[in-house]
């Protein structure tokens, strides 16, 4: 008896143990289980541009081109907060006020009023700003080398001396030059100073006409006629989305126009000495690069681009009787 009940409990015991194990024992029909893994970091950049102009989009898209290149892609790991009021100072501000009060890794600024707007009511999140002049007289940075605060960028400054060297080398027997300028961007104030300086210091008079708006630049131009011999358009948001005003009354009476950027060139401008604002942008993507791995924005330099580039119209050359002289090198705007 005492054995068949011992053959009993081995049996049950038997028969656990095989249960216990059948438990453990891995399913090869089953997926297996996934590993875990890190969420992806998304980064939230705020934009403000001041209105719709070909230098400023494609700031812009150098900007993104920029940032892609370094790993950071929109829709992957990146979203834009895009704003642009078009030029309206109303708008400007709410928009500005928008992307402060959000939760932004980085806001950029393009053009000089984006940037002073967004400074006045920043307190907390890092600022780019690029397609900048001056960023010390536009009251943005401390000094070029160490800005200060929380912003810095990359600057559009060409020098001046160099352009009106390129204006003198296709039209040398210029007199006067013209210098049309909206008053409340400060970005061409400190533009049209520098041209007046070096102008004063080649024994070259200025005569200056400032707008206010879009609308006035017709009666400015026709002011110049008979008194200038060349005519210098800053880096102007305003002029630069009107240029077909401005190229069609300097072509007519014979004027050659010097334009701080090429996209005016293209438009039907004569020259200018500048730099690309696609590069620029991508430029300023480094800068940002900078920030996300830790740096401090306020201690980043002020950037600049020192690989100023010659663009002409040939058309429009042609039209004025001008040319570039022989082996001078330069990216033909004409279209």
């Amino acid at each position: 008896m005492k054995k068949l009940v011992s053959l009993i409990l081995s049996v049950l015991m038997i028969l656990a143990l095989a249960a216990c194990n059948s438990g453990n024992t891995p399913d090869p029909t089953s997926e297996p289980s996934p590993e875990p893994t890190e969420e992806t970091t998304v980064l939230h950049i705020g934009v403000l541009q001041l209105l719709t102009h070909d230098a400023l989009d494609a700031a812009f898209e150098g900007f993104k081109a920029g940032l892609e290149e370094a790993g950071f892609v929109e829709g992957k790991n990146v979203v834009f907060d895009f704003q642009n009021p078009e030029g309206d100072q109303s708008n400007m501000a709410t928009m500005a006020d928008h992307l402060i009060a959000e939760d932004l890794d980085l806001i950029l600024a393009i053009a000089t009023p984006a940037a002073q707007q967004l400074v006045n009511v920043n307190d907390h999140t890092p600022i780019l700003a690029t397609a900048i002049t001056d960023f010390v007289g536009a009251g943005l940075a401390e000094t070029n080398e160490v800005p200060g605060g929380l912003l810095s960028g990359m600057s559009d400054n060409c020098p001046m001396d160099a352009q009106l060297n390129l204006l003198l080398s296709v039209k040398p027997d210029v007199k006067t030059v013209g210098i049309i300028y909206t008053s409340s961007e400060v970005n061409s104030e400190i533009q049209a100073e520098q041209m007046k300086e070096v102008c004063a210091a080649n024994n070259i008079e200025t005569k200056v006409v400032t707008i206010s708006d879009k609308t006035m630049i017709d009666d400015a131009m026709h002011s110049f006629v008979g008194e200038v011999d060349a005519i210098y358009i800053p880096t102007d948001n305003n002029i630069a989305s009107a240029m077909g005003s401005v190229d069609v009354v300097a072509r007519e009476n014979g004027i050659v126009t010097l334009c701080g950027e090429s996209n005016m060139v293209s438009q039907g401008g004569a020259l200018s000495l500048g730099v690309n604002y696609f590069t620029l942008g991508k430029k300023t993507a480094e800068q940002a690069v900078q920030i996300f791995n830790g740096a401090d924005v306020g201690q980043i330099p002020i950037g600049f681009d020192t690989t100023g580039t010659v663009y002409f119209n040939s058309k429009t050359l042609e039209e004025l009787g001008l040319a570039l002289p022989d082996g001078m090198q330069g990216e033909d705007m004409a279209q």
